[in-house]
């Protein structure tokens, strides 16, 4: 099921703690997440109203070092904040080490 920028943007606050990330290019918003002792955790969400499509799903995913079905999962409410976090600490996809 295909998601709304707006949609994506509630969760990611409201749910996972995100915060608008400054100093980044306008054409979209950014949101940046820092846990103790990772490297920031960065995603863009477009200003369209437009839903996402597979192809920009799967970047949000990458950029938030989770595989697709767990963004799904994240979004629609089947993944905690605290699994989340636990899944970037034990098991980032794509490692933190391993460049987009």
């Amino acid at each position: 099921m295909p998601y709304k920028p707006k949609e994506v943007e509630r969760k990611l606050q409201d749910k996972f703690a995100f915060s608008p990330a400054k100093g980044h290019s306008v054409d979209h918003h950014w949101f940046e997440l820092q846990l103790p002792g990772l490297p920031p955790i960065l995603t863009k969400v477009s200003h369209s109203r437009k839903e996402i499509g597979l192809k920009l799903e799967g970047m949000i995913a990458r950029e938030l070092r989770v595989r697709t079905t767990y963004l799904r999962g994240m979004i629609n409410c089947t993944k905690t904040r605290e699994e989340y976090y636990r899944q970037v600490r034990d098991d980032p996809y794509p490692p933190f080490d391993v460049p987009f």
